[in-house]
C-alpha cells in the first residue's frame, strides 16, 4: 500500500515538473520573439532615420514624439 502511494507521488511530481518545463520553454520562445521583434523594429527605425532628414529636431520628433 505504501509503495503505491509513493509511486503516485513520484508520478505526480514528474507531471508537475514536465508542465513547468513546458511553461518555461513557452516563456523562453515568447521572450525570443519579443526581443527579435524589438531588434527588427530598431533596425527599421535606424534605416528610416538615415534616409530621411539628419537634423536634431527631426530626430527628436521621430524618436521621442517631441
Amino acid at each position: 500500500m505504501t509503495g503505491d502511494i509513493d509511486k503516485k507521488i513520484v508520478k505526480l511530481k514528474d507531471l508537475a515538473i514536465d508542465r513547468c518545463r513546458g511553461r518555461i520553454e513557452q516563456a523562453k520562445l515568447k521572450a525570443k520573439e519579443l526581443i527579435n521583434g524589438e531588434i527588427l523594429k530598431r533596425q527599421r527605425e535606424d534605416n528610416t532615420n538615415h534616409t530621411q532628414s539628419y537634423g536634431a529636431t527631426s530626430f527628436l520628433k521621430k524618436r521621442h514624439g517631441l
